[in-house]
């Protein structure tokens, strides 16, 4: 959904919709606030289906990205880290521990639950030369960032 409303922005700007002056502008906002609406509902229902958006910093450097998130009470074993496109897509579960008679709690609140995390990479990266490392609940995924000659001289024959 965040994609298709990056680039329906992308296209607002490059038909030039944005001016005050196009008939179109507000059919187009329109779309746009409800595309934000959906968005929010799904995020808060994931919550409720038992999912958690972990927090994450994304940190840029000249040759690289780091993507860092909590990851608390999960075994690298079970994270799943993917990059398609210009995503980064990262799925974990924290088991629940030993099963241990009911009657024996007064409460409980730790139990299975799942992690997911869609983040839009601002650059392009090589996916084949991606780390991933997980220490103390924290998961720090370091993407290469691909370089792009902007410009290049060509020269006549």
């Amino acid at each position: 959904m965040r994609k298709l409303q990056k680039r329906m922005n992308r296209l607002i700007e490059e038909l030039g919709l944005d001016d005050m002056e196009s008939r179109y502008i507000e059919e187009m906002e329109r779309m746009q606030k409800r595309m934000s609406d959906l968005m929010e509902d799904v995020e808060n229902k994931e919550e409720e289906w038992g999912v958690i958006k972990p927090l994450a910093d994304v940190h840029e450097t000249d040759e690289e990205l780091v993507v860092t998130m909590d990851m608390p009470g999960v075994d690298k074993k079970d994270i799943d880290i993917t990059v398609l496109d210009d995503e980064l897509h990262v799925v974990a579960e924290r088991k629940s521990e030993a099963e241990v008679a009911e009657k024996n709690y007064h409460r409980r609140e730790r139990t299975y639950k799942k992690f997911e995390r869609k983040i839009l990479l601002p650059v392009d990266v090589k996916m084949d030369e991606a780390r991933a490392r997980l220490a103390e609940g924290v998961l720090e995924v370091t993407l290469p960032k691909v370089v792009i000659v902007s410009r290049k001289r060509i020269s006549i024959e």
